[in-house]
Order: C-alpha cells, then sequence, then structure tokens
C-alpha cells in the first residue's frame, strides 16, 4: 500500500484552475493528470465520467472552500490525484456559500479501499485548518502546495 507521501509525489498539482464550475474544473484535471502522464489519453473520457457521475449522485462540495471530486473507474491500477488551485474561487453552491478555491480529484481503482480512505482522510484532516487552506491558495508552485499538504 502506498503512503501518503508517495501518493503526494505522483500528484499533478495545477495552481491556476480557470474554469467557473466544478464540472469544468473536474475535466480541467483529468486533462492535467493526461498531461502529467498520470492518466493514459485513450482513457481521458471514461475516467472523467467516473467523477461526473459520482458527483452528480452527491456533491462532493464541502464548507471551507473545498471539493474532493472522486470516482472508482478500471482505467487506473493506484490512486491517482490532481490537486487544483483556483485563485479567485468559483461558485460550486458550497454548504457555507463560500467559493471553492481547493479541489483535490481522485481517480481510484475499483480494487482499491484501504489506501484510498487513509489518503482522503489525511488530506480532510490538513484541509480542516484554515490556514494551511489559505497557504495552499498562496503557494505559487506545487513544491509550495505539496509542502502544506505534508504539514
Amino acid at each position: 500500500m502506498d503512503t501518503f507521501d508517495s501518493m503526494l509525489d505522483r500528484a499533478v498539482v495545477v495552481n491556476s484552475l480557470k474554469s467557473e464550475d466544478i464540472f469544468g474544473v473536474i475535466a480541467e484535471l483529468i486533462d492535467a493528470l493526461v498531461e502529467g502522464g498520470a492518466l493514459p489519453a485513450d482513457k481521458r473520457e471514461e475516467a472523467k465520467q467516473a467523477v461526473v457521475r459520482r458527483e452528480m449522485s452527491a456533491s462532493t462540495v464541502m464548507p471551507g472552500e473545498i471539493a474532493l471530486p472522486h470516482g472508482r473507474t478500471g482505467v487506473v491500477d493506484e490512486l491517482v490525484c490532481a490537486i487544483g488551485v483556483h485563485k479567485d474561487g468559483f461558485s460550486a453552491e458550497a454548504p457555507d456559500d463560500q467559493p471553492t478555491r481547493i479541489v483535490i480529484l481522485m481517480l481510484v481503482p475499483t480494487s482499491v479501499v484501504a489506501g484510498y480512505t487513509a489518503f482522503l482522510s489525511s488530506i480532510c484532516l490538513t484541509l480542516m485548518d484554515a490556514d494551511k487552506r489559505t497557504a495552499i491558495v498562496d503557494a505559487t508552485d506545487r513544491a509550495g502546495v505539496l509542502a502544506v499538504l505534508r504539514g
């Protein structure tokens, strides 16, 4: 099983999300996974649909300016993660009516349970801290975002 740090080592980070809704952000992050070599280009649409289906069944937008879209799919053999930062935030009908600024997208292999939940738990613990969320949004590059997540 992968450790939290090894999963972050493989994560793709986008510091400049532009889309103005959660589905556009999902598409941006899936494209970044393809561009970063974490997802085969021919699996782009299947991966995107897995995340969109999950998002349509129950929103993953949370209070505190975060969203955790994810989907189970057979197109990946290990947990794949993209971390996106939207400097201005976008409206995603968050429970606290705040704009969403930090999006952690995960593609979860159909056979994985434990590693995924441990990773999600660690990310959530970090994102509960408002100062850490601010530091992530203020980070200027991948290294800065990952340093905050590593604590």
